[in-house]
């Protein structure tokens, strides 16, 4: 094996790693989206409750208000 055959494997084995590497990242990040909790509309009705209280509750009082006289 001369210095040539050497310096040639490294940069081989090099690019075999970096090719891993980001293969590697690009399925965690795919598994980190999947795994995300998705934005759903019952998540921004808890924080906007959250945010403000008086409010919500007037509104889901108005809301029983109107089913109630259905």
């Amino acid at each position: 094996m001369t210095n040539d055959d050497a310096i040639a494997a490294a940069e081989s084995a090099e690019q075999r790693i970096d090719h891993a590497t980001d293969a590697i990242r690009g399925m965690s990040r795919d598994l980190a989206e999947e795994v995300a909790p998705h934005s759903a509309w019952l998540d921004q009705v808890s924080a906007a409750t959250r945010a403000a209280p008086i409010q919500s509750l007037a509104i889901a009082f108005l809301i029983g208000v109107i089913l109630a006289r259905r």
